[in-house]
C-alpha cells in the first residue's frame, strides 16, 4: 500500500485505531490528529517535496503523488513551496484547484476556518481513492485495503458485494465506482469528495468527452498533437531532473513505449535506463534491443519463460491494485519491477493508454452505444452482469467513452497502481492535454489509429524503421506487404512449433507445458475456495469458471479469492 487515509468519527473513540500497514516499497509514514478524526500516511519516499503533509491555522493538506507542474504553480501563484501555492489555490479556485494540477495525484485538504474538507483524485484515477461513509463514520484512502481492514479495526462489518464480485469474474476489472466490498465506493476520475458538517457530498471538476471534434486541417491537428505530446514528455522528464533521479522507462515492440523514449530522446534527456518484460527471444524483446542499442542506452530485459513469476506473485499484486483487477495483469509487472531498486530513478515512464487515446476503442466511424460486456475478459458468466452492464452502458453516448472510464480508467491503470508501491509512474498519452485534444480529433481520422501512424510519420519518420509488434512489419510498409509480413511470421512461428512466441506471455501455452505452474494453480484454487463459504452462489460460479475456463479466467476466480481473503481478513 501507498497513500494516505482519512478517518473521520465524532462519536467513535479512535485511539487505538491504527492502520496495520503492509507495503512491498520502503515506506515514509505520519500521522496528523484532529478533533473528530485523523489522517495517516504511508507513501513511497520519492518525490518527497510533492508529497505535502503540512499545515498551519488555517489549512491541512496531504498530497499523494507527483505533481509534474509544481513548479510552474509555484511560480505562478509567488510562493516558495507547494505547500504554500495549494493554499492560495484553494482560497481562489475552491473544490476546483484540482483541475488545475497535472500528474500522478490524490489529496485530501482540510479547511480548518469553516471545518471542511475536500478529497479529491486526478482527472484519470490513476492515483485513486475509495471512500465509506454512513452516520458516524467516513472512510477515505488511497488504497481499498486501507478501507476494508479500518472497517474491521472499528468491528464494522464487511460483506463482498456481489455485482463487484462478478465485474472481476467477466470484465477483470470493476465498472463505474463499484467495489469488491459493500458501502466502499470508488472516487470516479475528475471527481471530489466534499465532508462538510457531517454531509457528504461529490463533485466534478472534470468531464473526459468526445462529442466536441475540432475543426481543422490534419496537418495542423498533426502539429498540435506534437506539440502537446513533447510538453507531457519534458513535464514528466523534467520532474526527475528536478529531483537529480535517473530516468526509467518501459519499452517495447508496440508504439506507446517507443513514442515517449525516444521523443525524450530527441528532447535531450539522457540516461535513461529501459526495461522490458516478455517470453524470450519474442519479437517484443528484439525491437526493445534494437531501439536501445540505436539510441545508445540501457535495456534491462526480465525473462517471462515458463509462467513461473505467476505462482508468486498473487498477494503482492493484489495488495497493490486492491484484488480490483485481475492478478494476471500486473504480475509480469510486478515482478519484473521488485527486483530494481528505485533509488537512484525517478518516474517509470510508460506509453500507458496510447493506443485506447488514439483510436483503439473505435469500431465504427460513428459513435455507437457498447456491447454490455465490451472490453470484459470473459464472457462466460456475462448473464450475471449483464442487466447491470446493460444500464451503465447506456448512460454512455459511444462505445469509446463506455470503454474509456472503465476499461481504461479502473483496468489498464493496473500497472500504475502497481508502480506506485516503489514509485511514481507516468505517461505522456495520459497528460490530460494531450489526451483532451486528441479525442477532440474527428472519429474518421482515429478509427484503426490511423492518426497516429500519419503523426508519426509526418513528425518522427525515423522511429518508423522499427517493426510493429501489432502487424509485425514497418510503418513504411504498404498495407498488403504489411499482411503478407504478419501471415509469413505466423508460418513459420508454428513450423517451428514455437506457440510459445505467439504472444509476450502465452499463458495457455505455459499452463499446458509447465507442471509446476499447473500445480500451483490447482493447488492455490482448493486451499483457497473456503473464502467464498459464506456466498454460495458466487462460490459456485467461482469454481465453475475456474474449472471450465482458460487460464485467464482461472486468474480471475483466483483474484477474487485472494481478494475476499485480504478484505474479509481471512489471512
Amino acid at each position: 500500500m501507498s497513500g494516505f487515509l482519512v478517518v473521520l468519527a465524532p462519536s467513535i473513540e479512535l485511539d487505538t485505531a491504527h492502520l496495520d500497514h503492509v507495503g512491498l516499497g520502503p515506506t515514509l509514514r505520519g500521522r496528523r490528529q484532529f478533533n473528530d478524526g485523523f489522517v495517516e500516511r504511508f507513501v513511497n519516499p520519492k518525490f518527497p517535496n510533492d508529497k505535502v503533509f503540512d499545515e498551519d491555522q488555517e489549512l491541512f493538506v496531504v498530497i499523494e503523488g507527483a505533481i509534474l507542474n509544481s513548479n510552474d504553480l509555484c511560480e505562478q501563484y509567488k510562493c516558495s513551496d507547494l505547500f504554500g501555492t495549494l493554499k492560495v489555490m484553494y482560497r481562489q479556485h475552491g473544490e476546483k484547484l484540482a483541475n488545475h494540477l497535472r500528474g500522478e495525484f490524490a489529496g485530501a485538504l482540510y479547511d480548518k476556518t469553516t471545518d471542511k474538507w475536500v478529497l479529491f483524485t486526478n482527472h484519470t484515477s490513476s492515483k485513486q481513492l475509495f471512500y465509506y461513509h454512513d452516520d458516524d463514520l467516513f472512510l477515505c484512502s488511497t488504497e481499498f485495503q486501507a478501507v476494508t481492514q479500518m472497517l474491521r479495526t472499528l468491528k464494522r462489518s464487511v460483506n463482498l458485494e456481489m455485482t463487484g464480485a462478478y465485474c472481476l469474474l467477466t470484465f477483470g476489472y470493476m465498472l463505474e465506482d463499484y467495489t469488491l466490498v459493500e458501502n466502499v465506493k470508488k472516487l470516479r476520475p475528475g471527481c471530489c469528495i466534499v465532508m462538510e458538517r457531517g454531509r457528504m457530498s461529490t463533485d466534478t471538476y472534470f468531464v473526459w468527452r468526445n462529442d466536441i471534434k475540432v475543426e481543422s486541417s490534419k496537418e495542423e491537428i498533426i502539429e498540435r498533437m506534437d506539440e502537446l505530446f513533447n510538453k507531457a514528455v519534458s513535464l514528466e522528464y523534467s520532474k526527475d531532473r528536478e529531483y537529480g533521479y535517473r530516468h526509467i522507462a518501459t519499452l517495447s515492440g508496440g508504439l506507446d513505449s517507443r513514442m515517449s523514449v525516444l521523443c525524450a530522446k530527441e528532447l535531450g534527456f539522457e540516461d535513461i535506463l529501459n526495461i522490458n518484460w516478455c517470453q524470450n527471444k519474442h519479437d517484443d524483446e528484439q525491437t526493445a534491443r534494437e531501439i536501445a542499442s540505436d539510441i545508445g542506452e540501457g535495456l534491462l530485459f526480465y525473462a517471462l519463460d515458463n509462467g513461473n513469476y505467476l505462482t508468486n506473485t498473487i498477494r503482492d499484486a493484489v495488495v497493490s491494485n486492491g484484488g480490483l483487477v485481475l492478478y494476471a495483469g500486473s504480475a509480469h509487472l510486478l515482478s519484473c519491477v521488485k527486483t530494481i531498486n528505485f533509488d537512484q530513478f525517478g518516474l517509470l515512464h510508460t506509453g500507458m493508454i496510447g493506443d485506447a487515446v488514439l483510436g483503439s476503442f473505435i469500431t465504427e466511424s460513428r459513435p455507437r452505444p457498447a456491447d454490455p460486456l465490451a472490453g470484459a475478459y470473459s464472457r462466460f458468466l456475462g448473464d450475471r452482469i449483464s442487466p447491470v452492464s446493460s444500464k451503465i452502458v447506456a448512460e454512455y453516448e459511444s462505445e469509446e467513452m463506455f470503454k474509456f472510464y472503465n476499461r481504461c480508467f479502473n483496468g489498464a491503470l493496473n500497472g500504475n497502481w502497481t508502480t506506485h508501491q516503489f514509485t511514481e509512474a507516468g505517461s505522456p498519452f495520459l497528460d490530460v492535454d494531450f489526451c483532451e485534444y486528441c479525442l477532440t480529433i474527428p472519429t474518421e481520422m482515429r478509427q484503426g489509429e490511423q492518426i497516429y501512424v500519419d503523426w508519426i510519420l509526418a513528425k518522427h519518420r525515423c522511429f518508423a524503421k522499427y517493426a510493429w509488434a501489432a502487424t509485425k512489419a514497418k510503418l513504411t510498409d504498404h498495407r498488403i506487404t504489411a499482411l503478407v509480413k504478419r501471415y509469413l511470421w505466423i508460418s513459420k512461428v508454428r513450423l517451428l512449433g514455437r506457440a510459445d512466441l505467439l504472444s509476450m506471455n502465452p499463458m495457455e501455452h505455459w499452463l499446458k507445458t509447465n507442471s509446476k505452474l499447473q500445480r500451483y494453480v490447482d493447488t492455490y484454487f482448493e486451499r483457497s475456495i473456503f473464502a467464498l463459504d459464506g456466498y454460495k452462489e458466487l462460490r459456485k460460479d467461482t469454481e465453475t469458471l475456474f474449472r471450465q475456463g482458460t487460464f485467464l479466467e482461472k486468474t480471475q476466480a483466483m483474484t477474487v479469492l485472494e481478494a475476499a481473503k485480504l478484505h474479509l481478513g481471512l489471512a
